[in-house]
């Protein structure tokens, strides 16, 4: 049913060869990741291309900011203080849970900023530099940015306020990021993407979660999968995410694709990658 759909026009015993030859070569790709078999490897020089150069250096800065002032100066960073500060006010009131959401809902708000989006970017920009600057203090206005967020718990809008009298309001998504950053690494989560030519089974997902945590080293994994026709069978696995709550920036990827197969082959043996696929299909 699933060749049928995705290959609608091709003959039936194509489309038996098709399916078969894909399921073949994603049992091949398990079996390679369990075995230690080398795939396709990539290193993303720089982050992947899925992350854009600013956002990239924007975020090995904030890395850096805190290394030089904890390394060089022998002081913790203003970030680390401060994300340190909301993560024990959170424990405190029993809202760990609820502040994580919300600093997930303040790094959105910033994306879409940063996009341009116009609805919101047009207030923001109201807030903080047009008349209703004007009419507000910091703190007035660190409340309304609260509202528009649409936060849920009782800790992050008092600590908006709380950077807004400490004049540090404006590094509020430096902060969101190194929080989310910090997050991960302690609870040693590892986000993985991984790019099948079929949807996985939930046994394949909790095979490639096992594989994995061996490979990253993490105590769990947080799997993202997509379906992708083209890479006709098998599957890619990226990790290491530069921002890894929102799993951009791939530093490592596995290529078990049926794809990258035929394209290495087709160099191999000289011959167009188009003219091997249809030797494939119909088993010529």
């Amino acid at each position: 049913v699933l060749a049928r759909a995705l290959f609608p026009s091709r003959p039936l015993a194509s489309m038996a060869r098709r399916s078969t030859g894909t399921a073949i070569v994603l049992g091949m790709g398990l079996g390679l990741l369990f075995s230690g078999g080398a795939p396709e490897q990539t290193s993303f020089v720089g982050g992947a291309a899925a992350v854009s150069g600013g956002r990239r250096m924007q975020m090995r800065a904030l890395t850096k900011k805190v290394e030089d002032t904890e390394q060089v100066k022998g002081l913790e960073s203003p970030l680390k203080i401060y994300m340190k500060a909301l993560v024990d006010a959170a424990a405190k009131k029993g809202e760990s849970v609820p502040v994580t959401k919300d600093i997930m809902k303040v790094r959105k708000f910033y994306e879409m900023i940063r996009n341009d989006q116009l609805e919101v970017t047009q207030k923001y920009q109201d807030l903080i530099n047009g008349q209703a600057s004007v009419d507000m203090n910091n703190v007035e206005r660190s409340a309304e940015i609260s509202k528009m967020m649409g936060l849920e718990s009782t800790v992050l809008p008092v600590f908006f306020r709380f950077l807004a009298k400490k004049q540090r309001f404006n590094g509020l998504g430096m902060i969101a990021d190194y929080y989310m950053e910090e997050l991960y690494k302690e609870q040693n989560i590892v986000p993985i993407r991984v790019t099948s030519a079929q949807t996985l089974t939930d046994d394949q997902k909790k095979s490639i979660r096992s594989k994995m945590k061996k490979i990253t080293g993490a105590a769990d994994i947080k799997l993202v999968s997509t379906v992708n026709a083209d890479l006709l069978g098998g599957f890619k696995v990226e990790y290491n995410f530069l921002d890894a709550d929102n799993m951009r920036g791939p530093e490592n990827a596995l290529d078990y694709s049926l794809k990258t197969v035929l394209q290495k082959a087709a160099v191999g043996k000289g011959v167009l990658l188009a003219e091997l696929q249809e030797a494939v299909d119909t088993g010529r």
